[in-house]
């Protein structure tokens, strides 16, 4: 995952100073996501949180080509790379603590995902279709990834 992490800001950082090809964050979150699922020596949990990335990731897609003139391809790029870092964060923190300490942050990231929607979207069966299931990642789909990710650094600290 760390690996993954300084891959993902490498490409950000060019993006700065050089173009970097459309959707290019967007499709290495996809691709890698889908790398980890389709290979037979991943194990549960990593194929888990990959399998919620591509359903997320595909939602967003979807949800974008809906809405051309609000979803561009920077936003599909910074939407992929806030998911990672936001579903990188939920697990090492945690990590980091037990019991009610565990639940309480549990909620913390469900409620980020939850409280900062992108398209509102009414499909309550789908959007959250991760909540509530056992699911590793119990997030929604409708989740504006930059949105709840500076929620959780405010609700965490930085």
């Amino acid at each position: 995952m760390q690996r993954k992490l300084f891959i993902l800001i490498a490409i950000l950082a060019l993006s700065s100073t050089c173009a970097v090809r459309a959707q290019e964050v967007y499709k290495m979150v996809l691709e890698s996501a889908t790398r980890v699922v389709n290979n037979p020596t991943s194990n549960y949990t990593l194929t888990r949180v990959a399998q919620f990335k591509r359903t997320a990731l595909t939602y967003m897609r979807g949800k974008a080509l809906e809405n051309p003139d609000s979803a561009t391809v920077h936003f599909l790029d910074t939407q992929a790379y806030y998911l990672n870092e936001f579903t990188d964060r939920f697990f090492r923190e945690i990590l980091k603590v037990s019991g009610n300490a565990r639940k309480e942050c549990i909620m913390t990231f469900v409620k980020a995902s939850s409280e900062n929607p992108v398209w509102n979207d009414p499909d309550k069966s789908t959007t959250e279709s991760y909540i509530g299931t056992g699911e590793l990642t119990p997030f929604s789909l409708d989740t504006d990834w930059e949105k709840a990710y500076r929620s959780i650094e405010d609700a965490l600290g930085k």
